[in-house]
């Protein structure tokens, strides 16, 4: 997988080959992961559980408009949509609605290779690792169990801990508190545009991933 490391105002290719020998040689002593898009897959789940947020008040969220706008937070997301599309549309019930369906849809969830298995080998070096992720609790905690790697994590911070959303860097510098190490000692996996920028607002170095071109199955109403 091809990636770029920002780190202290340079930016550098690093395919995922080379992360483990990066972490090595700068000596970072704890690593925090976004969720979704980093660690799984989840695009799938997360456009049906977005359309049942839609379909329950009548309207259809297609595919194409929800993928330039992945990396946003739900609430965010939804705004956007009423700003769009019908300025009566409910956005509080829309986000409950979506998040009751993730109990169904959670099953197409799958892990991304790369990113994992570097998360297993920190693991088993006993480096302290995070997940940082704009999703609530209840959603990240579903998805990381759907694939068996919650164990590998230490913390997990989410919109649900009271912080702003990515891109405020609060999320980042909340983890690693958590953690209990330095910003500047601290690395970010991230893949989307907000993550990345809130990592760099926190002083963090972050490994921005190249977004692979979203495969999201589409409905026939698409």
């Amino acid at each position: 997988m091809q990636s770029t490391l920002h780190m202290a105002g340079k930016s550098t290719l690093l395919n995922s080959e080379g992360w483990l020998d990066m972490i090595t040689a700068e000596a970072f002593d704890a690593v925090i992961f976004d969720c979704d898009g980093t660690l799984i897959d989840s695009s799938d789940v997360h456009i049906q559980c977005m359309r049942e947020g839609t379909q329950d008040q009548g309207h259809e969220m297609s595919a194409d408009w929800y993928a330039t706008r992945i990396g946003l937070d739900r609430i965010s997301l939804f705004k956007a949509f009423q700003r769009t599309f019908d300025r009566s549309f409910d956005v509080d019930r829309a986000c409950r609605t979506s998040i009751a369906h993730y109990d169904k849809a959670v099953h197409l969830a799958r892990t991304i290779g790369e990113t994992i298995n570097l998360a297993i080998t920190l693991r088993d070096r006993a480096m302290p690792l995070a997940v940082a992720t704009n999703a609530e609790r209840p959603v990240c905690e579903r998805l990381l169990g759907a694939v068996n790697i919650r164990e590998l994590f230490d913390t997990v911070v989410c919109i649900s801990d009271n912080v702003p959303p990515k891109p405020s860097p609060a999320m980042f510098q909340l983890a690693a508190k958590r953690l209990g190490h330095p910003k500047g000692k601290v690395l970010v996996i991230e893949d989307s545009l907000q993550g990345v920028q809130a990592a760099q607002l926190s002083g963090m170095p972050v490994i921005e991933l190249s977004a692979p071109t979203l495969q999201i199955r589409k409905s026939k109403s698409d």
